[in-house]
């Protein structure tokens, strides 16, 4: 989940003007509750038209509903996971999100899981606690090949 304060909010008039229709916050919270992604955008000047230069989504189903709408290879996913005691807190690039249908109490039906880079399958959400059971898994991003 994305928080944030009143006071965080981008003060200055001229850079709220530019940014419409978006709200500039100069500062957001998230928590790990549920997996939450950065979308960068290639940059690229006749694309870039007023997108911001990046978008944090939380949940692995809003990063399927926006990436449906990205031209394919014109950014790249990033998962933002906190940190332990063994390990800082990290920005990955996600290899591949997996969706499997009926795995669990999930409102949707739906567990999703993913795999960075440097590491093995995981699921999006803390909820989830074991690897995927015997229903299939379905490929739904493998790193800007989508």
């Amino acid at each position: 989940m994305l928080f944030t304060d009143a006071t965080w909010a981008e003060a200055n008039a001229f850079r709220k003007a530019i940014a419409q229709p978006y709200v500039p916050w100069r500062c957001v919270g998230w928590t790990d509750e549920v997996m939450t992604f950065w979308i960068f955008q290639v940059h690229d000047s006749n694309l870039r038209g007023s997108l911001p230069d990046g978008l944090l989504v939380v949940g692995p189903e809003m990063l399927v509903s926006v990436i449906d709408q990205l031209s394919p290879n014109s950014f790249s996913v990033y998962v933002m996971r906190s940190g332990t005691q063994e390990s800082p807190a990290a920005l990955l690039r996600l290899a591949e999100l997996w969706c499997q249908k009926g795995a669990g109490a999930n409102t949707t039906g739906r567990e999703y899981w993913y795999r960075t880079e440097e590491d093995e399958v995981r699921p999006c959400s803390r909820v989830q606690q074991f690897l995927p059971n015997h229903a299939p898994l379905e490929l739904v991003y493998a790193g800007g090949r989508n």
